[in-house]
């Protein structure tokens, strides 16, 4: 018997939890240095069929450019398209803690509680700020963060315009920026955590 392909599994999946799945490969073209073919593969599966504003996106390019992610996961969500920034938020490990002069040039968003939980990269716009600031939405950030040991929070980092709801629309995102997810337990408890934040977002 075969191995079932990553798309194999979160077909599966789709069909596990009723929900719709579309996903695309392109294949590379072959070269004199590429004599084995790859794809550009991406994958997307929304939490609700009617609403369609969060989304889980796989995605994997062996020959994205320089500087940019090859391969991710995770979940998607429209936000106000006020907020422009690109940020990054990771949870503080023990090296930042102790490295005074990285310290110091972290991004603050002016909550203490919030502020020496994470490290935020990026430029924060007010809108960004405005948003990072709500302690009911700091409360479920650090909840995501603390998903996985790579989790990362994301805004408009990404490019993912293949997703028609999402194309040129601001975004915030909890991201595994180093592989697929392809547990369900895992998928679904990204997805549950990017409805708290999405409830609490929209809302206001």
């Amino acid at each position: 018997m075969e191995d079932k392909s990553n798309i194999d599994i979160l077909e599966e999946f789709a069909r596990s939890t009723n929900r719709e799945i579309i996903h695309k490969e392109i294949p590379f073209p072959l070269t004199g240095i590429r004599t084995f073919r790859k794809f550009k593969k991406y994958v997307y599966v929304p939490y609700d069929k009617l609403e369609r504003d969060n989304f889980f996106i796989w995605y994997s390019n062996p020959y994205a450019r320089v500087g940019n992610y090859t391969v991710f996961s995770g979940a998607f969500i429209p936000i106000s398209s006020r907020v422009k920034s690109k940020i990054s938020i990771r949870s503080k490990n023990i090296l930042d803690k102790v490295n005074v002069f990285s310290q110091s040039r972290h991004n603050k968003i002016g909550s203490e509680s919030f502020d020496s939980k994470v490290v935020i990269s990026g430029d924060i716009d007010s809108a960004a700020k405005k948003l990072l600031s709500q302690s009911r939405i700091q409360s479920q950030l650090l909840k995501a963060l603390g998903i996985a040991t790579f989790t990362t929070i994301s805004i408009n980092e990404f490019d993912i315009d293949f997703v028609p709801e999402l194309k040129g629309k601001s975004y915030l995102s909890i991201i595994n920026p180093q592989s697929w997810e392809l547990e369900k337990t895992g998928i679904d408890k990204i997805f549950r955590q990017m409805e708290k934040i999405r409830n609490i977002i929209y809302e206001q």
